[in-house]
């Protein structure tokens, strides 16, 4: 095993500057996306969800589906994912004591998962607000 890791080393030591570049670069890039990977993940699932039900309600109510709508599920999730990342530089850079990335994070998703409900509402006639009231008033 030391031998392994002793020509890893050295191996390592022989590669040039721009090597040493792109690993520090890709580090860099890595450590600022992966706190907010979850937030990233989550955000193109719920737009996934929207649209998958948007979808569903809609055939339902028997209007035409176009590619300009999913045209749109491209753009939410850009610029979802624009509004997290600014928002996490900004915190970052700003040393904001509060955590706005969620807050951001947690609108979005509010705002997309308000939309599933109100297509499962389209689709099944359920209001899932009313539900979910019910069901904690047990």
């Amino acid at each position: 095993k030391k031998r392994i890791m002793k020509s890893i080393i050295l191996k390592l030591l022989h590669q040039s500057y721009e090597f040493f570049a792109v690993a520090l670069t890709t580090g860099f890039i890595f450590s600022f996306f992966v706190p907010i990977k979850g937030f990233l993940l989550f955000t193109v699932a719920v737009v996934f969800a929207d649209t998958i039900t948007g979808i569903k309600a809609a055939k339902k109510e028997g209007q035409k589906i176009s590619s300009k709508g999913l045209y749109r599920t491209t753009e939410k999730i850009v610029v979802y994912f624009v509004a997290i990342l600014i928002f996490e530089g900004a915190k970052n850079t700003f040393n904001i004591p509060f955590p706005i990335t969620y807050m951001v994070a947690m609108m979005i998703s509010g705002t997309e998962l308000f939309s599933v409900a109100e297509n499962i509402k389209r689709i099944t006639g359920v209001e899932l607000g009313t539900l979910i009231t019910r069901f904690f008033k047990r």
